[in-house]
């Protein structure tokens, strides 16, 4: 055990190489269960609306068509406000730039009350 030990501790390319090693395998093997848990999910979803789609056949282009306009009008709010928010960031970093040179501003003349 200690001729390994100081392998390594000789060799740290190779104590390197067999860490990233083992990192890859542990990441291999737990996204590994993850693909297969999001397939079988996948199976699931869409078994579901299958049975949706049996059962109720003539409405559900409608409910589709519905769902889809009221995600656009979603995405065009959420739109609206990123850009409100970055526009109100701009002007408070706009600010935030003139407040050091105000600041100096008040300084000087309150110097010069103090010296009269």
């Amino acid at each position: 055990m200690e001729s390994v030990a100081s392998f390594f501790a000789g060799h740290p390319a190779a104590a390197t190489l067999l860490a990233v090693f083992v990192v890859v395998m542990i990441l291999y093997f737990i996204l590994k269960k993850f693909i297969k848990l999001a397939v079988v999910l996948l199976f699931f979803i869409l078994l579901a609306g299958g049975i949706y789609l049996f059962k109720d056949p003539t409405t559900t282009p409608e409910k589709i068509a519905n769902s889809v306009e009221t995600l656009q009008t979603g995405g065009k709010q959420i739109g609206e406000k990123l850009s409100g928010l970055w526009r109100d960031t701009r002007e408070l970093a706009g600010k935030a730039k003139e407040v050091p040179a105000d600041l100096n501003d008040m300084l000087d003349t309150a110097r010069k009350d103090v010296g009269k």
